[in-house]
């Protein structure tokens, strides 16, 4: 048997494991990202801040100094944003001094001078009294700090550091850290494919040795020379071979017992039957010959002895005839055959004891049968027993009911009758040779026993439903193929 790869201990392992180590090193990866991330972000926010408070000490000293006309203004905050502006450590993309108001006293673009800003930016740096970090943008960090001396404020130094090399380098580092995970992943399922191997070798082995064990005959004599988990499993393998030859020679050694039991006790039942069906004939036989050698028997006694010496010879005929008729087992002529019209046929040929005894037949038989490829005159012959015992259940009258259909491509026959029925004790005797509840005479108890083989031969069943007071329900079921 060919495993589909993925449903295999080798690739559910290979499988899972490989999860694990994703899920592992994703979060691994996570993790060290954004601890870089943080440290990055940090190194870039300590430089920053140091350089926009160092260079604040110089902007206040110069707008306090041309506040009391110590110097004059030259341009002093443009050379400072200007060698501001030069620095290739930070991305610098803006530097600026803003008025009290958010008016641009100095800026690194000259058009800027002049502006008056009131974004909220601007106005989170004007009323901070210390160095403040805003986003202006994802890409942004906006560092301000006021030019203040104690309560007196000139302005605030505003600076904006690019983050984009930032989030390159993190870009960069998760790529790499993909390209480690799946270089390491692949190389684990190489390794973790080539060692499981080692694992499911002596396992495969096994299963062929399993595949090979012989169901019949002596068991190989195999010596186990693993002592690990699969030579554990192997020793349980052989014992249980073992036990299960043992159990299938007590099994066989069992069945032949109960077979011959069955055949001695229907050897045994058929011989009683047989013995009881001869010996009572044969019994009013020898009385009327007895009478016959006494002579002196009027000729009308003589006729009657005679009568009865026939019937009893034609009972002795009729029995042997049925079980010769089972016993040869004849071959099935199957036909093409209508069942309706067989069933009309059959109804027909009882048609006047129907009508002597009162009994109604009512028919639910679709006009669309499917042919039943069947022996016609063994079918008849089964239906006319079952006609029968119908009719002498019913002998004051009744309703024969005869229906028939096909159901999950099998073939239904159904006939029940509103006569006598069967008591519940002797239902499951109905199938037995020479069983009857015709009382003495009137039947040898064959008919069902030979119907019932006909069913069978014919790859069909039969079975029987009755209440006592009832009636009794037939029921046939034939292959439509």
């Amino acid at each position: 048997m060919r495993l589909n790869p993925f449903r295999s201990l080798q690739g559910k392992f290979t499988l899972y494991l490989s999860v694990l180590i994703v899920v592992m090193m994703s979060i691994f990866s996570y993790w060290a990202v954004s601890k870089e991330r943080r440290l990055m972000t940090e190194s870039i926010i300590r430089e920053g801040k140091a350089l926009v408070e160092a260079l604040a000490i110089s902007c206040t000293n110069t707008m306090v100094y041309e506040e009391i006309g110590l110097v004059e203004e030259g341009g002093l905050l443009d050379n400072y944003i200007s060698d501001l502006m030069q620095k290739k450590d930070l991305q610098i993309v803006y530097a600026m001094v803003l008025g009290p108001k958010g008016e641009v006293i100095s800026h690194n673009s000259v058009r800027e001078v002049g502006n008056l800003y009131q974004d909220a930016t601007t106005a989170g740096a004007i009323r901070s009294w210390s160095t403040l970090l805003q986003y202006p943008s994802p890409t942004i960090l906006d560092i301000s700090t006021p030019l203040a001396i104690s309560t007196k404020r000139w302005g605030t130094l505003r600076v904006g550091i690019s983050l984009e090399r930032l989030n390159q380098e993190i870009s960069g580092m998760v790529l790499r850290y993909v390209l480690y995970i799946a270089g390491f992943i692949l190389l684990a399922i190489t390794i973790i494919a080539f060692l499981f191997g080692f694992i499911t070798r002596p396992l495969k082995s096994l299963s062929q040795e399993m595949d090979a064990a012989p169901l019949r005959g002596t068991l190989p004599s195999v010596s186990v020379e693993r002592r690990d988990e699969i030579g554990i499993l192997q020793n349980s393998y052989y014992r249980m071979l073992r036990r299960i030859k043992e159990d299938d020679n007590e099994r066989e050694r069992t069945q032949k017992g109960l077979l011959l039991t069955e055949k001695m006790a229907a050897i045994g039942k058929l011989t009683a039957g047989m013995a009881h069906e001869i010996n009572n004939p044969l019994g009013g036989i020898l009385n009327c010959i007895y009478h016959f050698r006494k002579g002196g028997q009027p000729v009308e006694k003589q006729r009657e002895y005679l009568d009865l010496m026939e019937d009893g010879i034609k009972r002795i005929q009729k029995t042997v005839t049925d079980l010769l008729e089972f016993a040869r087992n004849p071959r099935l002529e199957r036909t093409s055959t209508d069942f309706s019209l067989l069933l009309e046929k059959t109804v027909s040929l009882l048609d006047y004891q129907f009508r002597k005894n009162q009994i109604r037949i009512e028919k639910e038989i679709p006009s669309n049968l499917p042919s039943l490829d069947v022996d016609r005159n063994q079918i008849g012959q089964v239906l006319v027993n079952i006609f029968l015992n119908s009719l002498q259940a019913m002998q004051g009258g009744g309703v024969l009911r005869i229906g028939a259909a096909t159901q999950d491509g099998r073939f239904l026959v159904i006939v029940s009758d509103t006569g006598k029925g069967i008591p519940e004790k002797i239902l499951p005797k109905v199938f037995d040779p020479f069983f009857t509840t015709k009382g003495e005479g009137t039947g040898t108890g064959l008919g069902l026993w030979i119907s019932q083989g006909i069913i069978e031969r014919h790859g069909g069943a039969i079975q029987i439903s009755s209440r006592e007071g009832e009636g009794t329900t037939v029921e046939i079921q034939l292959p439509v193929k």
